[in-house]
């Protein structure tokens, strides 16, 4: 599957697209006087499995792709990685700028215990979305073909054939 796919640009603008407003709107929602949205680190557990989850079914396109797989690949499982990969890109990247915003929207209280917990929890999340991105990236690197060999495009009569 050659495709000019995405890039680590396409994961940072979705960041920058969601932190803007986010921060905005959470600076805006915590000022007059409302409690910031509250994090799990279950949702670190999550990420983390997205991210493997992505990885592991790359990995065996990637091993098909290499000829070290034994397993048959159809199109429309390597199409929905592809696209699973992508979506984790853009996913990742705007879940990153979300996690970001928290944070920062923390950063002038941080002295106080418990908004320092809450500091630390969504910096670890913002850490973890941009590695799913980062995943999703390796996932969809897996997922090309090599480059076509020069001679497979050659007649194999010769150039006075063709």
């Amino acid at each position: 599957m050659n495709h000019d796919g995405l890039t680590w640009k396409h994961a940072t603008t979705a960041a920058a697209v969601v932190l803007v407003p986010a921060y905005a709107g959470l600076r805006l929602w915590s000022e007059s006087g409302h409690t910031p949205p509250r994090n799990s680190w279950f949702a670190v557990a999550i990420i983390l499995l997205m991210a493997s989850a992505i990885l592991a079914a790359a990995r065996e396109i990637r091993r098909y792709v290499k000829g070290d797989s034994k397993f048959v690949l159809t199109p429309q499982r390597a199409r929905r990685t592809v696209v699973g990969s992508q979506a984790t890109i853009i996913g990742g990247g705007a879940a990153a700028g979300w996690y970001l915003a928290q944070a920062f929207v923390h950063l002038p209280n941080a002295d106080v215990d418990s908004v320092r917990s809450a500091l630390v929890l969504a910096a670890v999340l913002f850490v973890a979305s941009a590695g799913l991105a980062v995943a999703g990236l390796v996932a969809q690197s897996w997922c090309k073909n090599p480059p076509e060999d020069e001679d497979s495009e050659r007649d194999p009569r010769g150039p006075a054939a063709a």
